[in-house]
């Protein structure tokens, strides 16, 4: 998978492009190994006249994480859209606006380094 390495750099220029992903939809979150996790969102880009994308992100060297079953996924509400932080051993995601407490996050994955990759809307 072509994915991307996110800094603190580039990840605020994809949160804003993406508007943090509020009101996107999760489709799907797949453990890849014992240690990594891909979550896949449908968002919408302004950088592309805020027409719909898919975005994944790979969350590698997971040390913590709350996680929902595939049926309650399409319920987990996106309407706060997602908080992602990167510092120089922690890489973390979280739905909801939960910057500085990603643990009280219904959903969470925390890990030591973060990627994502752009693909086309599977709406």
């Amino acid at each position: 998978m072509p994915v991307k390495p996110l800094n603190a750099l580039s990840l605020k220029a994809l949160c804003e492009r993406i508007d943090d992903a509020r009101d996107g939809e999760i489709h799907s979150l797949t453990p890849i190994s014992a240690t990594s996790i891909e979550i896949r969102f449908s968002v919408q880009d302004k950088a592309r006249g805020f027409d719909w994308i898919d975005v994944s992100f790979v969350i590698d060297g997971v040390k913590d994480a709350r996680l929902v079953s595939d049926n309650t996924l399409k319920m987990v509400s996106m309407d706060e859209g997602i908080t992602v932080e990167v510092e120089s051993s922690k890489a973390a995601l979280a739905i909801g606006d939960y910057k500085g407490r990603i643990e009280d996050s219904p959903l969470y994955i925390v890990g030591t380094t973060i990627a994502y990759e752009e693909l086309p809307y599977n709406g």
